[in-house]
This record gives C-alpha cells, structure tokens and sequence, in this order.
C-alpha cells in the first residue's frame, strides 16, 4: 500500500514526529506501507526530518516528495491542511486527520469534501470532547481513532552522566499561549521559594513569535540563574534528553490549556520520567486520571505540592510513569490502521 501524508509545515512539532513513528511502526511490524510526505512549506524542519529517515534507515517506508501526485495513491491523508483539497481531484481518497488543539485551526472541519474516506484523530478524548462536537453529523459513520503511541530510540546504553549540580524540572516543546508557558515560569518561581535551591528549568523548544521574551521573562522573575533555555534539539536526539533527565532524577511538567493527545509528555513518561500535567481532558488519560500526577490549571500552589510529592517518592512515580506509558504501544497503532484500511 502507497499513502500520502500532506502538511502545511514541515516544523520540529508532533506531527512531523507522528510521521516518523508510523514509519518506524510499520517497518518493526513488517507492514507493508509507503508513506509518502508533502509539505506546502519548509519551517525549518525538513533537513532534521530527511536525516531522522537516513539515522533510521527509513528509506524503504517513508520519503519527503515535491508535489501531490494522487493517482499514485492507494489514501491520501490530509493533517489540518485545508488547502490540500484544492490539489486533490478523487476527494473519496482522502483521510483528514485532526490532530490541532488551536480552535482557529479547526474551523476547517465545517467545510470538508462530503464523500471523503474517513476522519481520523490521535486520541479518543480529543475525538469526542472536540472533533465529534465540531464536525457536521454527516461524518459521523466516518469517525476513527489512529492513536498516538512511542518507540524508543534505541539508545539505551547512554553511561550515567553528570551534567547538572541541580535537578532538572523540564518541558520539552513548543511554547506559546495555548501551550502556557508563562504558568509553568510562575510556578518553577513560587517551587524555588517553597523549596530549597536545588533545582531548575530546562525549557527546549522553540518560542512562538509574539508571545514572550524569554530572557527578558525570567530576568523580571529572578530566576535567571535556574533557567536553561535551548532551540528544538533533533528528533533522535530527544530519548537522549529524556535519558540524562532521568538520570538526574527530573521532572517533566506540562501546563497546556489544549492538547490533541500530549505526545512530549507520553516520551518523557515512557522515558521513566514522572510528570505533572494540567488537568485538561486530554491530559488524564494518559495518566489514568491518578491526581497524583495532575494539577488544577491556574493553581501555582497545588502544582508546587504534588512536585515535591513526586520528588518525595520519586522511584515509585517513575515506575507508574513508564507503566502507564507502556499502553501506548505500536501494536496498539497497528490493529487500529489495519482496522481503518478495512473500513
């Protein structure tokens, strides 16, 4: 089977990763599946995604093309790219996938191709809680779940390292207004006057345009000194982040208002890193709705508390961390796209 994956950005985000995973999936699985992958425009991620291929030696499952050639292919999936449709004759080939937790970016799903094949999202509660109550009804016979899932890199023999003097509180990705970054600086400044001075932020990621001014930020918080602040890092360099971490006994924290799914998070917990996420709906599952590892959104007080429980009982959160994170599997993914092409 050839499929095409089409994408208005080729970023260092999620769904550039999604891609990657899926590749990576069928070829452990033996599946038979070429993805194919056009990108309207180049955000700065095409290099690193063509190298994650050739590190993975994805040639034979996934290759980047210049240009939409649908008679060429058995489904064509379009991920949040409305203006795809317009390239795309045979409409009853297409599979839309939503996967954008930014409302703006939705408003397409009012006006997709009627006789398209199907619509797909990463997760059941972002399917319920927003796509279903978006979508006209005619689709509702339509709907699928192609979940998320992780698969680590490989590169588990990484020595014990010493990097830090300090224990790392992480998050790893994009930031911005949706994603609330500016919380998370709020409460790593109330956790560093509740507790003692043996932590700090490592923030990786890149900053939306507009939205804040990191240095200037932390400069105004006095936490200049804790704050460690790096651009995106490679895709098959992030297990590699995520290892150290854990190392260091750290903490990964996600403050998000919206998530399809919580992807970052899913690697860092499956990276036995334990996790303290905003109790929005797409968080809890991923966490089984254990409040141990959720926070009240806009409660600096409760999420300094439940980081210093974990800490407290660190060696047992890392352990349900990698537990909960081990449902999310590639065979999970396979018995669903295999599912999905029969339907």
């Amino acid at each position: 089977m050839r499929v095409l994956n089409v994408y208005q950005w080729a970023t260092m985000g999620g769904v550039e990763r999604v891609y990657l995973n899926r590749a990576r999936a069928f070829k452990k699985h033996g599946i038979d599946v070429k993805q194919d992958v056009f990108f309207f425009h180049d955000s700065g991620g095409l290099n690193n995604f063509r190298h994650y291929i050739k590190h993975f030696q994805l040639e034979d499952y996934i290759t980047v093309v210049p240009e939409i050639e649908e008679k060429e292919y058995d489904h064509i999936f379009v991920c949040d790219t409305p203006q795809a449709y317009s390239y795309i004759r045979d409409s009853s080939k297409i599979i839309v996938e939503c996967h954008t937790p930014y409302d703006d970016a939705r408003v397409y799903l009012s006006s997709i191709p009627k006789n398209i094949a199907g619509v797909v999202s990463p997760g059941k509660t972002f399917m319920d809680t927003v796509v279903r109550k978006e979508i006209p009804g005619v689709f509702a016979d339509k709907l699928s779940i192609l979940p998320n899932f992780y698969l680590k890199n490989g590169q588990e023999n990484i020595p014990p390292t010493k990097l830090w003097s300090k224990t790392p509180i992480c998050y790893v990705g994009r930031m911005d207004a949706l994603k609330n970054t500016k919380e998370l600086l709020d409460i790593f400044t109330l956790l560093r006057k509740r507790l003692d001075d043996d932590y700090f932020l490592l923030l990786v990621g890149d900053v939306r345009p507009h939205y804040i001014d990191i240095k200037e930020t932390i400069k105004k918080l006095s936490i200049e000194d804790r704050v460690a602040y790096y651009r995106q890092i490679p895709f098959e360099k992030v297990d590699d982040l995520l290892t150290i971490i854990r190392q260091h006994r750290g903490v990964f924290i996600s403050p998000s208002q919206g998530e399809s799914f919580g992807l970052s998070a899913l690697e860092a917990m499956a990276n036995e890193i334990p996790v303290l996420l905003s109790d929005i709906e797409c968080h809890k599952p991923l966490v089984n709705n254990d409040p141990a590892f959720l926070y009240r959104k806009g409660n600096h007080n409760e999420a300094v508390k439940k980081i210093e429980n974990i800490f407290s009982e660190y060696d047992d959160m890392s352990n349900c961390a990698k537990q909960m994170a081990e449902k999310h599997s590639s065979d999970s993914f396979i018995e669903a796209w295999e599912n999905l092409v029969e339907k």
